[in-house]
């Protein structure tokens, strides 16, 4: 009884989420908590995209769709609850993962029960049509609300005119998480925190193009919000 209360009413956590195979990955690429979560996030995402498309396309029963997101949905809002501290900025995730999860539920929903109805195949292409103009307008509200051109990081190498920037993945700034080189800038040494200019880029996850200022008195890789602006 005690898993079931604190499943369905999830209390912010003071401990990581020991999840063993994304951990794994985390560790062999020199991550953070903060990359575990929404690398987490993004394959319960991609379970639940992959699980829906093969009930839509191998059943006729749309209610397995409900059966299915049901769950999916309590366990989402459960590890944002419980977890979502640990993400350097929590409300763009929050909002991404719930938006996009309901357009597909409503998405994957509503084709089943247009199967049943057995139209033409033009109300097919209409209802996709409809779908992709919702997930355009979302990706709009997203960007308009959320997004932005910069993202931050921390200095690990500096090497004549490049320096090596650690970048957390970023969703408002649309960025992997990763190292990337870019052009050298004064007080740019390791273990510092810097604002990083990015390059958005239509469908694809935007560029680190160079440096635009540097926090002093911030060097830690685990959090790269600024403290103290000083460049």
């Amino acid at each position: 009884m005690d898993t079931i209360r604190e499943f369905l009413f999830p209390a912010p956590s003071v401990k990581p989420p020991g999840l063993k195979i994304t951990r794994g990955v985390m560790e062999k690429r020199n991550f953070t908590f903060h990359e575990l979560i929404s690398l987490h996030l993004q394959l319960c995402f991609m379970t639940y995209l992959a699980v829906s498309f093969v009930l839509v396309f191998l059943t006729t029963r749309p209610w397995y769709i409900p059966a299915l997101s049901i769950p999916y949905f309590l366990y989402l809002r459960y590890f944002l609850i419980r977890y979502g501290s640990f993400l350097i900025e929590e409300k763009p995730y929050r909002v991404f993962y719930y938006g996009i999860s309901t357009i597909s539920f409503l998405a994957f929903l509503g084709y089943s029960l247009l199967k049943l109805a057995s139209p033409e195949i033009y109300h097919y292409y209409a209802y996709v049509g409809i779908i992709a103009l919702a997930v355009l307008l979302f990706r709009h509200y997203f960007k308009a609300t959320f997004g932005r051109d910069y993202t931050y990081g921390t200095v690990e190498e500096v090497k004549g005119d490049l320096v090596r920037v650690f970048i957390h993945d970023d969703i408002a700034a649309n960025i992997k998480p990763g190292f990337y080189w870019l052009p050298a800038v004064e007080e740019a040494e390791p273990g510092r925190v810097v604002k990083v200019l990015v390059e958005d880029r239509t469908f694809r996850s935007a560029r680190p193009v160079r440096i635009l200022e540097i926090y002093l008195g911030q060097s830690s890789q685990s959090s790269t919000e600024p403290k103290e602006e000083t460049e």
